[in-house]
């Protein structure tokens, strides 16, 4: 496999094609992601009777029933706000994961130029799947690690029995116990978050393959997992090969980044102090930092967007010389 082919033709992808770095600067966006837990509480309506309205909610000193309610509505407002943004980037994630993988096969099968339009086309038709992918390797992986967290805050749990039914009148004895259970307790966590580490590394390949066959080869869930585990199974030496070539690149821009994203961080942080010593205002100040920062931010998200769709590119061409006979363009 000519690795050095598969790297140019992935740069001149990304470098030529637009379409795709909308598609990138969304999994940018929206691709780290994760779901949370909300609980609601009960809001009680505002009513004439005792203990039913605002007004009779215990408040902080100097807050009337009106201001306990805006908070409230902004509460509400922002629990609402976060489901929205948890449900856009669950369908944009995937959506635009299928769209970069399905253009760039698109490309270099029928050298039909990438175009937004047949990017959403693509997602849409495979967001299902890929949805059940993530599920069907993100579940047992979650109960896994809860398992391992579990036994590994376990002695912990077992040294402050003792302390707890005690009381008051615990001897020093169980004290040294609590102490011998924490450390215990410590050293299984360091093993256990390097244990999830390595299983995240071990899965990343086999994840990029098989959602390469699911949206490549049009496959359902089950087909998908089995086939693309099977592909990565028999070509342990070129998937090695690019995954640590993968790993270099991801490091080498992450260390690139660095100095350009302090660079971009301390614009908008220089003009808010200048501001500041010139006005004398903290409030212009801080009006005049983010005016700078929102396009700063703007451009950190368009750099990461380039890199999503160079990293997918190359991955999809890594997949093609793995299991085409002339996987890469000329």
């Amino acid at each position: 496999m000519n690795y050095g082919k598969i790297l140019s033709r992935a740069f001149e992808i990304t470098r030529k094609y637009r379409a795709l770095w909308l598609f990138g600067v969304l999994l940018a966006l929206f691709g780290g992601g994760g779901g949370g837990n909300f609980n609601f509480g009960n809001f009680p309506t505002r009513g004439g009777g005792r203990g039913t309205g605002l007004g009779e909610m215990p408040t902080l000193p100097g807050w009337s029933s009106e201001i306990w309610q805006l908070v409230t509505i902004l509460i509400a407002g922002l629990v609402c706000f976060m489901l929205v943004w948890l449900l856009l980037s669950i369908i944009l994630r995937f959506v635009s994961r299928a769209a970069l993988i399905g253009l760039v096969q698109e490309l270099e099968v029928n050298e039909t130029k990438p175009t937004i339009k047949r990017g959403f086309s693509i997602g849409g038709e495979r967001f299902w799947q890929l949805l059940g992918i993530a599920l069907a390797i993100n579940i047992p992986r979650t109960i896994i690690s809860l398992v391992l967290v579990l036994l590994a805050v376990l002695p912990l749990i077992v040294s402050l029995l003792p302390l707890i039914s005690a009381g008051r009148t615990a001897p020093n004895e169980l004290i040294g116990v609590v102490i011998a259970g924490s450390i215990g307790s410590l050293a299984l966590c360091c093993c256990v978050m390097m244990i999830l580490a390595l299983i995240g590394l071990v899965i990343y390949p086999f994840y990029e393959f098989i959602v390469r066959t699911c949206v490549i080869k049009k496959s359902g869930v089950i087909d998908s997992i089995r086939e693309g585990y099977h592909i990565v199974r028999g070509n342990l030496g070129n998937v090695a090969v690019l995954y640590l070539l993968a790993i270099g690149i991801g490091i080498g821009c992450g260390l690139l980044m660095i100095p350009i994203a302090l660079v971009l961080i301390a614009i908008p942080i220089g003009a808010g102090f200048l501001v500041y010593a010139l006005a004398n205002s903290i409030t212009s100040a801080i009006i005049a930092g983010i005016i700078l920062g929102i396009p700063m931010l703007l451009i950190l998200l368009f750099i990461s967007g380039l890199y999503h769709v160079f990293e997918s590119a190359y991955w999809t061409e890594g997949y093609r010389g793995v299991t085409m006979p002339t996987p890469v363009s000329n």
